[in-house]
């Protein structure tokens, strides 16, 4: 009777340690579900909060009489794009800064004239080479997209007249100057004889 009762013991034991065994596995899937509710919350919240910083910008530049684009406000972009021969209108308007974002292999080719030469990777640590004195500033690249990435970053530190020349500097068909020959090197970039 003995043996009967220390195997009925032995067998509740063993439940009772599975049981807890169990418990501890759906303790740590709530807890983890948990902590990734509350990652996709702040998320979403920093998402937010970005869309809204985003609006009120673009409010406040409309106060300021700024006319943006239905495509910037749907965009939610606070900068705008040209092509080549708005961008040439506009160069031959008045001031207007040029900022050339391509990498130094890229520009031995030939730049836009009086360009500041700062690849993109680069530019978050010489943003402060580029005055934030609200002068129109045309930013390229060899195909628009790593000018746009440099409209949004310059946007998010309070650049405005920011412009991106949609397609690239193959969308320029203006005249291309030799690096060494028109463009400007700011303190810190790299140049590439030509």
């Amino acid at each position: 009777m003995l043996w009967v009762a220390i195997g009925i013991a032995a067998l509740a034991l063993i439940l009772a340690l599975t049981a807890l065994a169990k418990a501890s596995a759906a303790a740590r899937e709530l807890e983890d579900a948990r902590m990734e509710a509350k990652r996709a919350a702040n998320a979403a919240r920093e998402e937010l909060a970005e869309q809204l910083s985003v609006t009120r910008q673009l409010l406040a530049a409309v106060a300021e009489g700024a006319r943006p684009t239905r495509e910037m406000i749907l965009d939610g972009q606070l900068w705008r794009d040209v092509d080549g021969p708005e961008a040439q209108r506009m160069l031959a308007s008045g001031e207007l800064r040029i900022v050339d974002v391509r990498s130094a292999q890229e520009t031995a080719g030939g730049v836009l004239a009086g360009a500041i030469l700062i690849p993109v990777d680069e530019l978050e640590s010489r943003k402060g080479e580029l005055p934030n004195d609200g002068k129109r500033t045309l930013l390229y690249c060899a195909g628009g997209g790593r000018s746009a990435a440099a409209c949004d970053f310059l946007t998010s530190q309070g650049y405005r007249e920011l412009y991106n020349l949609a397609g690239g500097i193959g969308a320029w068909k203006g005249p291309i100057a030799r690096e060494n020959q028109g463009s400007r090197e700011t303190p810190g970039s790299r140049k590439t004889q030509s």
